[in-house]
């Protein structure tokens, strides 16, 4: 992992690489040992940093130990968690904690609801649908018109890489 690494770290310089991840862990059966992913996630944390690029999060059933390491490292790069489907106990903790969350098709939609404006993130990875279709949905769902939502996600997305500005 540590000769992949290295070439993630060439390959980020770029300045088209605007973020760095899907980076995080994953404790399905059938995954890299828990403490293996532990360091790899380590060092995308530790790159995030040096070159000031924001990270994307995956965590699947890891929330505990994704939440300690956070606390542990203190980053000042955003975190964005990939595809949130979570509980609103559990967004609490992420929001606690400084993320920034991303959801897509398949979500919970009480959390959606009750995600802050400023911390909502929206994507379109986990389907092959239009992110437009994204958009009207997440609308709806949060009581609000399209326009008024492209206007809080282009606020959200300039914050999340302020530090990293979008390419003109």
């Amino acid at each position: 992992w540590r000769t992949q690494m290295a070439k993630v770290a060439v390959i980020a310089l770029h300045p088209q690489v605007l973020m760095l991840g899907e980076a995080g862990l994953d404790k399905k059966k059938g995954t890299a040992p828990i403490e293996l992913q532990m360091e790899v996630l380590r060092e995308h944390i530790r790159l995030s940093e040096l070159l000031h690029k924001p990270l994307i999060v995956h965590c699947v059933k890891a929330l505990d130990r994704l939440l300690r390491l956070r606390r542990e490292q203190k980053p000042t790069m955003p975190w964005m968690l990939h595809g949130f489907r979570g509980k609103p106990q559990q967004l609490r903790s992420l929001l606690d904690a400084g993320f920034y969350i991303g959801f897509g098709f398949r979500h919970n939609a009480d959390s959606l609801r009750l995600c802050p404006a400023e911390r909502l993130l929206l994507e379109s990875d986990d389907q092959p649908q239009s992110i437009t279709l994204l958009y009207r949905k997440v609308a709806e769902e949060r009581g609000i018109e399209v326009a008024d939502l492209c206007d809080e996600m282009g606020k959200n997305y300039r914050k999340f890489f302020s530090r990293h500005p979008l390419p003109l």
